[in-house]
């Protein structure tokens, strides 16, 4: 179980240390064959407008930021397609979960997932939403574990070879 004192709201110094969590994980996906992110995403001005609103969440290892997600209800215009099959608002979104490399395989990416349900439940969401690169076996499996149930249909993001698949799980 994650420690409370461990996940904290991302401040605006934080922003490198989040974008080299990012480029990180990215080439250590791209080493193993998952073009799930490519250097352009996530996009550094992006993340930095949602630290400023307080959607970004780190947590930190041993002093140092391992790990980060953003959350908040802002749902792709992609998501109005998909079949979901829990349509209780409000809803909240898991953005950009990722995980240094050096600290993969410790549960972080669990723990952070459990918070965002903590969170959720604290906040009145009904509803968790995410989408996850369907070439990432990892990340899908994350979610399934934590009994994230997959929507019908997907999105395409980022020129991808492979489509992005929907997941949920009620909360309240």
């Amino acid at each position: 179980m994650y420690a409370q004192s461990d996940i904290r709201v991302a401040a605006a110094d934080d922003l490198d240390k989040i974008m080299r969590i990012f480029q990180e994980a990215t080439r250590a996906m791209l080493a193993a064959g998952i073009d799930q992110w490519d250097g352009s995403y996530p996009v550094r001005e992006r993340v930095a407008a949602d630290i400023q609103l307080g959607d970004v969440f780190v947590m930190d290892l041993d002093g140092l930021p391992a790990a980060t997600i953003t959350l908040n209800a802002r749902q792709d215009a992609q998501y109005r397609e998909i079949g979901w099959n829990y349509r209780r608002d409000p809803v909240l979104v898991i953005h950009r979960l990722a995980v240094v490399p050096a600290a993969q395989g410790r549960g972080l990416g669990r723990q952070l997932c459990l918070f965002a349900e903590h969170y959720a439940r604290q906040r009145g969401f009904k509803v968790i939403r995410l989408d996850a690169y369907s070439g990432n076996p990892v990340s899908n499996q994350l979610y399934k574990g934590l009994g994230y149930v997959r929507a019908h249909g997907f999105c395409w993001f980022h020129g991808n070879q492979l489509p992005f698949l929907c997941y949920e799980k009620p909360i309240g």
